[in-house]
């Protein structure tokens, strides 16, 4: 294997046989595939399954992709076992009447292993609110806060006035106008640069859509710590149906943001593990260049 670097990072060369075990348990997991073109927009998919013809061909389902990319180049990101691998890739396919895309893998695969955990999983131990604030396509389409228990997560439905008033207490970026109303989510992982969380379809129609390719703000409520969040944007809406869902059809949602060195702080502090600030997507694309 040949092993080389750049700042805090080790890429590692693999071998054609690793790389063919590698991809082959991926797709047996089932496991999910980071994919970009240009970084920072990434997307998302599930390896569901490859092909061995001189070259190894990956296809991804469930992509959420709104771009063409047919013969493109990507790069492409998947961890296994704590483990992060980067490669890149030509997409071959992509119907446009269908998610799903076939990628032909470059020859050579690189792994980094981490020294340092990136992202805190916060459900359900930690109490983590993202809330933004949107605007109302008409007066009926207003979106509330269900404090009552679910069997699966905390999500927002129906908001009172009362409810309002103390959202809006948090942050001056959350108080509303007439034509504006405040949506807010349950996160799911957090780092000081990102967060996920999940949504419904009406949701994702009514907010979630009407902000992609937007910078907007975010307020995080972090254990009642409040965190005002910019330069924030939707990097993925990811088609997402489990059991704890009950079967509901759902979106997990990825959020970037302006680096935090106070939520990093927190983080820290909560959770008593260092959260490293490496952008190995990013790392990886500079690296690439001199290969």
């Amino acid at each position: 294997m040949v092993e080389s670097s750049r700042a805090k990072i080790n890429f590692i060369k693999l071998t054609s046989e690793e790389l063919s075990s590698k991809i082959a348990l991926l797709v047996s997991n089932h496991d999910r595939v980071i994919f970009w073109k240009t970084s920072p927009r990434y997307f998302e998919g599930k390896a569901a399954s490859f092909e061995f013809k001189n070259r190894i061909y990956l296809n991804l389902e469930r992509t959420g992709i709104s771009i063409r990319i047919k013969n493109e180049t990507v790069c492409l990101n998947f961890t296994l076992n704590d483990i992060d691998y980067f490669l890149r890739g030509t997409v071959v396919e992509q119907d446009a009447e269908s998610p799903n895309i076939k990628i032909e893998l470059f020859e050579h695969c690189f792994r980094v292993e981490k020294r340092s955990r990136e992202r805190l999983l916060t459900y359900p131990v930690y109490e983590v609110y993202a809330y933004l604030k949107f605007q109302k396509k008409n007066k009926a389409n207003i979106i509330f806060f269900n404090k009552g228990e679910q069997k699966s997560r905390d999500f927002f439905s129906e908001i009172d006035n009362i409810q309002k008033n103390k959202i809006s207490q948090m942050s001056e970026d959350l108080n509303t106008g007439d034509e504006e109303d405040v949506v807010g989510f349950r996160v799911e992982d957090l780092s000081s640069n990102g967060l996920s969380f999940f949504a419904s379809t009406k949701e994702k129609e009514m907010v979630l859509d009407e902000l992609q390719d937007t910078n907007f703000s975010l307020v995080l409520n972090f254990e009642m710590q409040v965190f005002n969040l910019l330069e924030t944007s939707i990097v993925y809406k990811m088609n997402y149906i489990n059991a704890q869902f009950s079967g509901v059809p759902m979106y997990k949602v990825g959020i970037t943001f302006k680096h935090s060195p106070s939520l990093k702080r927190k983080i820290e502090e909560v959770s008593g593990i260092s959260i490293d600030l490496v952008d190995y997507q990013k790392e990886f694309e500079e690296f690439i260049k001199n290969e």
